[in-house]
């Protein structure tokens, strides 16, 4: 197996290096392009003066941790899940744009507090916020909170034009949004809907070279 190419900043600056070391070591991690493509738009998204970090769709928490390991740490990360697998409401419009094989319940179960523990190495962080419920009706109560970083990871169609829809007025200007499986063809929701959403703010997507691909995007400056 290759070693893994690190980004020159690994080198330039040690500490941030070690992050990225940390964060690759993960016996979770199978994929180490997405630890430095997360890496690059954290970053970018921690030279915000306003905002806090959001995933939507958690599932085991890989990412979830990747992005609390490089985050500003005087901000909170939230992560929202059904943490049950996917929700029949959400199937129902998937069988109605395509032929899926994908069926409630899809993606084994997890629970908050396993979650918050592996994000935190045993003990979960006091800054990190996990909410379990099915997306939007989880998100009640969340309506002014303002974005730096947005990950949605949540597979399938309807979930993410949503996320879309209600959270793009949330992100602050030049705010990091991230969408996978973008170049995933067992998902092509997704695709339909970031495609959907960026033609209607006229944004466009870049789609990045991890293997099931995830667009990415940024809150134009006024």
């Amino acid at each position: 197996m290759k070693p893994v190419l690190m980004p020159h900043v690994a080198e330039a600056y040690p500490e941030q290096g070690e992050l990225l070391k940390q964060a690759i070591a993960d016996p979770q991690i199978d994929e180490p392009v997405r630890v430095i493509q997360l890496f690059h738009m954290v970053s970018l998204a921690n030279r915000l003066a306003d905002g806090e970090y959001g995933e939507f769709g958690v599932h085991k928490g890989i990412m979830l941790k990747v992005i609390h390991r490089f985050m500003d740490k005087s901000r909170t990360l939230f992560g929202f899940d059904t943490f049950e697998g996917f929700d029949k409401r959400d199937i129902e419009t998937e069988n109605y744009l395509y032929r899926t094989k994908w069926t409630e319940g899809n993606f084994s179960p997890t629970s908050v507090d396993q979650v918050a523990a592996y994000v935190g190495d045993g003990t979960a962080p006091d800054n990190l916020t996990l909410i379990k419920g099915w997306f939007p009706e989880s998100f009640l109560g969340h309506s002014r909170r303002k974005w730096r970083f947005v990950h949605i990871d949540f597979d399938l169609y309807q979930p993410i034009a949503t996320a879309l829809d209600i959270l793009w007025g949330q992100v602050v200007p030049g705010g990091v949004v991230m969408v996978h499986d973008y170049g995933c063809y067992g998902f092509p929701g997704v695709r339909l809907a970031v495609d959907e959403f960026c033609e209607s703010v006229e944004v466009m997507p870049i789609e990045l070279a991890d293997q099931y691909g995830t667009a990415v995007f940024r809150k134009p400056m006024p």
